[in-house]
């Protein structure tokens, strides 16, 4: 089944414009290597993920523009956000 992934708040406990959306895209290279997250409310336009590997590895993608943070850690701008990733119901074709 494939999975999606639902933002459940920002890592930091600040208020989430996007807590309980589904992730519909993150463009990783925006704003300087920060990233830059659209969401949805509705899970059929939901990125989808072919597993819950593929969802995990897409939340820890690094940015080109900037690959380490301040501290000198990876910078892995969608792990800003406490996610959880979902079984979706497969697209019934036509």
């Amino acid at each position: 089944m494939p999975r999606v992934i639902r933002i459940l708040g920002f890592a930091n406990g600040a208020h989430c414009p996007h807590a309980g959306e589904y992730l519909e895209a993150f463009d990783f290279e925006a704003f300087d290597g920060r990233g830059f997250m659209e969401t949805t409310p509705d899970v059929d336009k939901a990125l989808k993920f072919a597993d819950l590997h593929a969802a995990i590895l897409f939340t820890m993608t690094i940015p080109v523009t900037k690959p380490v943070r301040e501290d000198g850690r990876p910078n892995r701008p969608l792990t800003a956000a406490h996610i959880e990733v979902a079984e979706v119901e497969e697209e019934k074709k036509g």
